[in-house]
């Protein structure tokens, strides 16, 4: 073979080969519908996107800096951020197919359900993202520059002011009644973190630390602290009898983690496959040192149960006793109990607290607003003190059933009356110090709820 020849077949097997070409797409096909996974979220997987793309407005979700990373972007996919998509799809066809996408599909999963809440039909989050369209060799458009995002006004770069909160509070799509009963059986509350794309009930903690919560003010009324062997079969108690349980991080937790784990060679492997599918489903035999590592403070999202970790005078919980029960909580996520473990955006913008007060007591059937936290940019962090202090009752009256030592109280009105009392003075202490810690400097505000209706009025 001449020397030149040979040469040059060596240079073109050295060259990376050209990305294949997409199929066609053709916009004239049937009705588009999606199916549903099996944590209830519909979805479609890159394959599909790829075939079908004309037949779908598809939409990344991502920051506008993350459009121009290595992921790169989808050359058909117009670009809005998560933060944005409620008011920007106000003028988009909600019988229309819309597929979203981000970078592993958690933010586009909760995206799904925002726009579902806003009464789109058929909309889906494309399964794993760009991290699952790089992983099978798709088409995608790099270095392109990102799409300017639109400005906060000027009138919103400090705390949010009394109209704000009123223009948003005032807006149905930013609110959603729910019966207080149903909370006890989907997800009782979320944290009062305003990062969280959905409407919550807002506590310090959410289900994680309401738990918490019960359990220290438990062991100040028996007077005696829980062996550890009691918290797992607790924990095992309170899935049974309430379902769905909220525990989130955040992006920030999840890359001082991967950072932390770097330097341990057990974990190489395990983090190819990328930090969130380890900390979700680990292998066994690194369970012991991953749990190690989630209950430190550094590499704990949210904000109150991080707090308590690094603080634990100031929320007067015993160090063993929440440590305990994040193992635990752990533990059931790998051996797939009901924890809804959500993973938030990393970064605080929050720019007022809002107390949402209802105009009379809570009762199994009243109506409770549960309240979208973000305005445009900013957040809110939202608490609902008189549906927590409900639930915490349910807490109580679960505790009783489950400890000897509190059914034994010698309290005349009997052991759930001592608990009740020592969860609203502990409860008190626990959002002080996390607003202290968190929120200190932001306004207040009281949002009154009376026949569907919602005054706000300025506290502090």
């Amino acid at each position: 073979m001449p020397r030149s020849l040979a040469l040059s077949l060596l240079i073109v097997s050295c060259q990376t080969p050209a990305p294949r070409p997409p199929p066609p797409c053709d916009p004239t096909g049937g009705p588009v519908t999606f199916e549903r996974s099996p944590g209830g979220v519909p979805e479609v997987d890159p394959e599909w996107v790829l075939r079908n793309h004309c037949r779908a407005r598809v939409v990344d979700v991502r920051d506008a800096e993350e459009l121009a990373g290595p992921l790169g972007r989808l050359p058909w996919a117009s670009h809005v951020p998560l933060a944005e998509l409620g008011e920007t799809a106000e003028g988009w066809d909600p019988d229309a197919p819309v597929v979203l996408v981000c970078r592993s599909g958690r933010r586009s999963a909760r995206a799904t359900r925002e726009l579902e809440d806003l009464g789109f039909s058929a909309v889906a989050s494309m399964t794993g993202g760009m991290l699952a369209w790089r992983d099978e060799d798709r088409p995608v458009v790099r270095g392109a520059p990102a799409p300017p995002r639109r400005p906060l006004p000027a009138a919103h770069a400090g705390p949010l002011r009394v109209g704000d909160i009123e223009a948003h509070l005032g807006d149905p799509r930013q609110i959603r009644w729910v019966k207080a009963a149903a909370l006890l059986m989907q997800g009782t509350q979320s944290c009062v973190d305003g990062r969280d794309p959905r409407s919550v009930v807002g506590t310090p903690g959410g289900d994680a630390g309401e738990l918490l919560l019960s359990l220290a003010a438990a062991e100040r009324v028996r007077g005696a602290p829980f062996e550890p062997a009691q918290i797992g079969p607790i924990l095992d108690a309170y899935l049974d009898a309430f379902g769905r349980f909220y525990l989130h991080t955040d992006s920030h937790a999840l890359e001082a983690l991967e950072r932390h784990l770097a330097d341990d060679p057990r974990f190489s492997t395990a983090l190819a496959r990328g930090i969130e599918r380890l900390v979700r489903h680990p292998p066994h035999a690194l369970e012991p040192a991953l749990l190690d590592a989630l209950t430190t403070p550094a590499h704990i999202g949210c904000g109150h149960l991080r707090l308590i970790r690094a603080h634990p005078e100031d929320y007067e919980v015993r160090p063993e006793l929440s440590e305990t029960l994040l193992r635990a909580i752990f533990v059931r996520l790998w051996r797939g109990d009901a924890i809804d473990f959500v993973v938030l955006e990393g970064g605080h913008a929050e720019g007022a607290v809002v107390d949402v007060v209802l105009g009379g007591p809570v009762h199994p059937y009243t109506r409770v607003p549960t309240v979208a936290p973000r305005i445009g940019d900013r957040e809110l962090f939202v608490n609902h003190p008189q549906v927590s202090a409900w639930l915490r009752e349910q807490n109580a009256s679960f505790l009783v059933e489950q400890d000897p030592a509190l059914r034994a109280h010698a309290d005349p009105q009997g052991g759930q009356a001592a608990l009740e009392r020592e969860l609203e003075r502990l409860g008190r202490v626990q959002l002080q110090a996390t607003l202290h810690h968190l929120a200190d400097g932001l306004p207040l505000y009281r949002a009154r709820v009376t026949e569907r209706r919602i005054e706000v009025e300025e506290v502090r």
